[in-house]
């Protein structure tokens, strides 16, 4: 797959807040990539009764990074820190990552599977 869609950037969340005190998330940039969007399913196509559902507004590809995983934050946009992220851009958290090779050649990629939680 050609990553040619855009630059996409990847934020790891944590909590800077002191010990009993209200959280205080801080973002701190992961990575920055081009991105391709592989086609995906929003609904599974059998459900079963104790399967977890989980939104997925969209999903792209990047060139691997394994430190990236579940809970962090993606938009898709370039910005070098968290306060440099353009306004207006959709902000999303990785619900899933698959880190593993491209099926169209010997490229190590991270699928990222993302929910939308700020428009």
């Amino acid at each position: 797959m050609i990553l040619d869609t855009g630059i996409c950037s990847v934020f790891q969340v944590t909590d800077g807040a002191t010990g009993g005190g209200m959280p205080q998330k801080s973002y701190t940039l992961l990575c920055q990539s081009w991105y391709g969007t592989p086609a995906f399913e929003t609904s599974p196509a059998h459900p079963t009764d104790n399967r977890r559902e989980l939104e997925t507004s969209t999903r792209i590809r990047i060139l691997q990074h394994r430190e990236i995983k579940q809970n962090d934050i993606v938009v898709l946009a370039q910005a070098d820190t968290w306060a440099k992220v353009p306004s207006g851009s959709k902000i999303y958290e990785i619900t899933r990552a698959y880190h593993g090779q491209d099926d169209d050649g010997p490229t190590l990629i991270s699928d990222l599977t993302l929910r939308e939680v700020s428009p």
